[in-house]
């Protein structure tokens, strides 16, 4: 029969424990440090998925950074991706509202697509849906409706992964093929996303988005 062991030696195997935890969180937190530039930028390339299709029935862009995915959807355009393209989203901000100025999410795409040089009537508003869900069940029967075969979507080069994933699931089985374009945003660097506060916000609350979709759908 094993005899239990001694106090002495159970304290040193105590001691050697925390030694141990302690020394494996300090190198943890070495390591972190050291390459924490190369982990900061991987936490956000993941979340960018894109397809090299380029070419399709129509193009649906996204509600959302009207800015950015406007000008962007307008060099789609102009490369001859898509001979027409569709403005999603139905909120109104709340500066418009105080404004009295009635513009939807679509209306302002739209305005930054024209802006940039597109054509009026390749560009047309389609005011539907408050999330990605949304603007996908909307756009799947927009499409269904249209006879289309392919089409492009368009979103934040951050969203991408979700907004494939989101897509995908809603369109599996309707015999359209879909592909994601990302726009760069204008408000913070992807490659240095970490050194500006809108990059942290976009980061942090596309994974917790990421985690919404997968819990929920």
């Amino acid at each position: 029969m094993r005899t239990a062991p001694s106090e002495a030696r159970k304290k040193r195997w105590y001691r050697n424990g925390w030694f141990k935890l302690f020394a494996a969180c300090l190198i943890c937190l070495v390591l972190l440090v050291v390459f924490r530039i190369r982990i900061l930028h991987a936490v956000g390339s993941f979340l960018i998925r894109t397809d090299a299709q380029c070419q399709a029935d129509a193009l649906y862009v996204l509600g959302g950074a009207a800015f950015d995915r406007g000008s962007y959807a307008q060099g789609l355009l102009a490369k001859g991706c898509a001979p027409i393209a569709y403005c999603t989203g139905s909120t109104i901000s709340q500066s418009y509202k105080a404004e009295g100025r009635m513009l939807t999410e679509a209306d302002l795409t739209r305005a930054a697509a024209v802006r940039g040089g597109a054509d009026p009537q390749q560009v047309l508003p389609f005011p539907y849906g408050t999330s990605t869900w949304e603007e996908a069940a909307g756009i799947l029967h927009h499409a269904k409706a249209k006879g289309y075969r392919t089409i492009l979507i368009l979103t934040t080069d951050f969203h991408s992964r979700r907004v494939g994933k989101v897509f995908r699931e809603q369109f599996a089985g309707s015999g359209i093929a879909v592909a994601v374009q990302a726009a760069p945003s204008s408000e913070y660097d992807v490659n240095a996303w970490w050194n500006s506060e809108q990059g942290l916000l976009m980061v942090n609350n596309e994974y917790v988005k990421t985690l919404y979709y997968l819990l929920k759908h």
